[in-house]
């Protein structure tokens, strides 16, 4: 009986810790993917666990290779990319599941520096996978909001894509600095109506 209890007590006692672990573990990973954000994948483990408010002892026993807290970063950011993509494609109206993904993926590569260039060099063969499912679903995406006449035909499927990085191009223009009240959102807007056939 007192074995049973002891393991019991054991067990509640070890409990919170894996919690603390978990918890842990996820304000590593979205302190991880706000730096990489602002400052790109070549952010130090140190920025990390002052931005987690964690030790870097922390980050370091999470993620001991540096590759494995990209994969991580990537792989978070193209699951989010991916259940925006399938609810696109469940969205009874074309357009409106079109420039849902359609803003998701744009506001994704201006908040993340290096994202796109970066998925197959440091994410492995498990988030070059998440990348190729992710394609195959925009462009499914986009053939169907162009097969119910919403979107210009005129433009091939990786044309439309590649206008998602638009809105990242913020810089200084015959030394015309980007206006901050015009931000992303302002070059989407002007995008889509652009892309929509009505």
């Amino acid at each position: 009986m007192m074995n049973a209890e002891r393991s019991a007590t054991t067990q509640g006692a070890a409990m919170p810790v894996r919690a603390d672990a978990q918890r842990n573990a996820a304000r590593v990973l979205a302190a991880a993917r706000r730096a990489v954000a602002s400052t790109g994948l070549d952010v130090s483990y140190h920025e990390i666990a002052r931005e987690a408010g964690v030790g870097v002892g922390t980050v370091y026993r999470r993620y001991p290779e540096r590759d494995q807290l990209m994969a991580a970063v990537l792989s978070d950011i193209l699951t989010e990319l991916t259940d925006t993509a399938h609810q696109a494609l469940d969205c009874d109206d074309a357009w409106e599941g079109f420039s849902s993904l359609f803003t998701s993926l744009a506001l994704r590569t201006a908040q993340n520096a290096g994202l796109s260039g970066s998925l197959d060099q440091h994410g492995g063969p498990a988030v070059a996978q998440q990348r190729r499912e992710l394609l195959d679903l925009t462009r499914k995406v986009i053939e169907r909001a162009q097969d119910q006449g919403r979107l210009r035909r005129d433009l091939a499927w990786q044309e439309v894509l590649r206008l998602t990085g638009a809105p990242a191009v913020q810089g200084c223009v015959l030394g015309l600095e980007p206006d901050p009240a015009h931000g992303h959102h302002f070059v989407l807007t002007v995008l889509l109506d652009g892309l929509r056939t009505d």
